[in-house]
């Protein structure tokens, strides 16, 4: 079972179905390719740009929960999720916005290194 606000267990989520979403829209845009003349090729492209598109905004979720920064990944993850969720891939929309949804709801203040506590002691 996930935990409410393990970012590491978020991450893997987010990863996972970002991964299915690409190769779900590629194995449609192949489909139909194939099996479809005409206005079934311009069709096509729909689902792998929306695949594409929730990629680049899960790179830089993903970017962003490592900085510590949940709640902002959160909010750029939401959308793509959910149009994903409903345009592309059932399984990977729905595994990022579970993954999405158990992000922490408060961002992590930055570590300071142990060099500058040396440093700042007074």
């Amino acid at each position: 079972m996930i935990a409410m606000g393990d970012p590491s267990s978020a991450r893997s989520l987010i990863h996972i179905g970002d991964i299915i979403n690409l190769i779900i829209a590629v194995i449609v845009l192949f489909v139909i390719v194939v099996f479809s003349l005409g206005f079934g090729i311009i069709i096509a492209w729909i689902p792998l740009a929306i695949a594409v598109w929730t990629h680049m905004r899960v790179k830089t979720a993903l970017e962003l929960i490592d900085s510590g920064r949940y709640k902002e990944a959160k909010d750029k993850l939401i959308i793509p999720a959910v149009i994903s969720l409903l345009f592309n891939s059932l399984i990977g929309g729905l595994i990022i916005l579970i993954g999405a949804i158990s992000l922490p709801s408060e961002n992590v203040a930055p570590s300071v290194s142990s060099a500058e506590d040396e440093t700042n002691i007074f």
